[in-house]
């Protein structure tokens, strides 16, 4: 009777653990009905209250461990490859609509910026499975990765746009340097420079000279070992610890140390600068030197925009309607895209505060861009081949009557 008795005595302690994150989960979400339909409510519940439980990360741990030493296999998202390199599952992910969508709404997000007087360089990221494909167990992903990031580069090409070719630097420094982490989806300190010195001999140079003053050498576990295990048991099934090496990029010339930044939130004093970054966690975590790598190899101060865990889309959308930005617009914008992400449409739909914001081209809404057609024309114009449809019977504004696209076929992978 002793052991059933303490089972239910955990399971009530347990639950008084985790219903309070549950609660204060629910208060926060201000979900619509929808949100209850679809399945959005209850399934952030169930997460909500298996994160809570206190033993959870315990026997995620112990059965993680147990299951990767004895099948060499992690939790859905993690691939695993040779001799402990580790791949996301995004990079195996088929394309669930035709590439021509996401170049449609590029275009219109290029336009955009182009009626503001503002140039816009793509710098597609080539696949980590790309790069060190001999390192996977999955040709096929390899070249799937291979395969989508030509046609986007080339389809952007083909629309007029200026873009970086990644892959090429990432695969030339990768002959004589580490580019991306083994267990960790991000690029290394090498791998970013690479592709910032890329950029910088595709773009003018600025007339400061920024000079790398290290700062300190972190340790840590990639973010692909949370697929197979906690923390806590990594190392001791041989997922070891990866190093960054940190450091900040400083004007050689000591007047060149005003505070350009203004305070608080404003990412923009007096002046506006002259490139903006914006992307995604590549360019976001100071951990990858993203930022302070192109400094040094654009001579020029940047203005950072770009978000950790919020997809290259969301981050552009915020820069857009920031009213400093569009006060005061930068001379161009570079975009980091990891090419994986063109797989999932999600990152198309913006936040529900920006949906009815109508700092698009032609005035059109953010929350019309997800709605664009995934069989669009394959016959490419860009955004100016935009025409708004009038406003139906109750009141929707901005339908898109046309657009042309200059791509064709669809892709594969993310």
């Amino acid at each position: 009777m002793a052991i059933p008795a303490a089972l239910v005595a955990y399971s009530a302690w347990s639950a008084s653990e985790a219903l309070p994150n549950v609660g204060a989960r629910i208060e926060q979400a201000h979900w619509t009905a929808r949100s209850w339909f679809d399945g959005e409510a209850t399934a952030t519940i169930d997460s909500t209250w298996s994160d809570a439980l206190p033993h959870r990360d315990f026997a995620s741990g112990i059965v993680g461990a147990g299951r990767w030493l004895a099948l060499g296999e992690g939790k859905e998202g993690v691939v695993p490859g040779r001799d402990g390199w580790l791949f996301t599952a995004e990079e195996a992910r088929s394309m669930s609509e035709p590439l021509s969508a996401s170049l449609a709404r590029i275009a219109i997000l290029e336009e955009t910026l182009n009626e503001m007087g503002v140039a816009l360089t793509i710098v597609p990221l080539a696949g980590k499975a790309d790069i060190y494909r001999d390192e996977t167990r999955n040709p096929s992903m390899a070249n799937d990765l291979e395969a989508r990031y030509d046609e986007v580069l080339a389809s952007l090409r083909e629309m007029g746009i200026d873009t970086v070719d990644s892959r090429t630097a990432l695969m030339t420094e990768a002959e004589v340097s580490q580019v991306f982490y083994a267990s960790d989806t991000h690029w290394t300190r090498d791998g970013a420079a690479a592709v910032a010195r890329a950029i910088a001999a595709d773009l003018p140079s600025g007339d400061t000279v920024f000079e790398p003053v290290e700062t300190e050498t972190v340790a840590f576990h990639g973010d692909l070992t949370k697929f197979i295990t906690t923390e806590d048991y990594a190392t001791a099934i041989g997922l070891e610890e990866e190093s960054a090496r940190l450091f900040k990029a400083e004007a050689a010339a000591a007047d060149n140390g005003a505070d350009i930044f203004g305070s608080g939130d404003d990412l923009f004093a007096a002046a506006a600068l002259p490139t903006v970054l914006v992307g995604t966690s590549y360019s976001a975590n100071p951990d990858w030197s993203f930022q302070e790598s192109l400094k040094i190899a654009m001579q020029s101060d940047i203005v950072n925009y770009a978000e950790e865990g919020r997809g290259p889309v969301k981050p552009f959308l915020k820069m857009l309607a920031d009213p400093a930005f569009r006060d005061t617009p930068p001379q161009r914008v570079i975009w980091e895209i990891p090419v994986r992400y063109l797989s999932d449409p999600s990152i198309w739909e913006p936040e529900e505060a920006q949906k009815d914001q109508a700092i698009l081209a032609g005035g059109m809404l953010t929350d019309e861009l997800a709605r664009i057609e995934a069989d669009a024309p394959t016959s490419l114009q860009t955004a100016e081949t935009l025409q708004a449809a009038s406003t139906d019977a109750a009141g929707q504004t901005g339908q898109l009557a046309s657009l042309d696209l200059n791509n064709k076929g669809e892709t594969h992978v993310d």
